[in-house]
């Protein structure tokens, strides 16, 4: 019989990196980001609170109440319990629109923090990493069925794809994208087009092929 006297909490996949850019809605003051989370152990007849903390990483971490809302705000924390009898709730992250997101790329990860009510349970499960910006991301969504598609991920690909198509290339599209053949097969064969004439057009000044900040050449293969 299931002894275990502990509850636990999980995210509900391995850990992964949630990327957040208001390149799209620069007008946007703030974004919101729903995460599940799912218990470990036996069912309560009550609500039960669950904490949340910032783990530093040294990696241009974020800072509560300019780059998010801090999990302690009675706006985020109000969410922060599983119901009576559940097994999962979501709880929003709120990123905050600040100035310096133009320049740069800030990292938040925050992680399961122990109370009365639960603990932590698997270690890869234990946590999340936020990446939020102003500037151009690979869209959470570009896995492995758009690296089949159109290639590597790139940042200067991802504004050439965009200025291309005239289409967002977010998240949301790349994600419904891929289950549409027929349209990629057409926006492939456009952007192929339109990196063809683009190196044209650099070549007849001088300029080598299209590339990353770092030299690859952009390709869609």
């Amino acid at each position: 019989p299931y002894s275990e006297t502990r509850n636990r909490l999980n995210f509900s996949t391995d850990t992964s990196t949630v990327n957040i850019s208001f390149i799209y809605n620069r007008a946007a003051l703030r974004d919101t980001v729903w995460f599940d989370i799912f218990t470990q152990g036996f069912l309560s007849d009550q609500d039960r609170a669950f904490e949340l903390e910032q783990v530093t990483t040294g990696d241009n971490d974020a800072v509560p109440g300019k780059h998010y809302i801090a999990f302690s705000d009675p706006e985020v924390s109000k969410y922060l319990f599983i119901p009576s009898g559940a097994v999962t709730t979501s709880f929003p992250l709120i990123v905050l629109h600040d100035a310096s997101l133009a320049d740069d790329v800030f990292t938040l990860k925050f992680q399961i923090k122990e109370n009365e009510n639960f603990a932590q349970a698997y270690p890869l499960r234990s946590y999340r990493k936020v990446r939020m910006t102003d500037m151009l991301t690979r869209p959470n969504s570009w896995g492995a069925a758009m690296n089949y598609y159109f290639g590597a991920y790139g940042p200067v690909k991802h504004q050439f794809m965009i200025d291309a198509t005239g289409l967002s290339w977010d998240t949301d599209f790349c994600r419904d994208l891929v289950n549409d053949y027929g349209y990629v097969s057409f926006l492939k064969t456009k952007l192929d087009t339109a990196l063809a004439e683009e190196n044209a057009a650099r070549a007849a000044q001088g300029l080598g092929a299209l590339a990353e900040a770092d030299g690859t050449i952009v390709v869609f293969s």
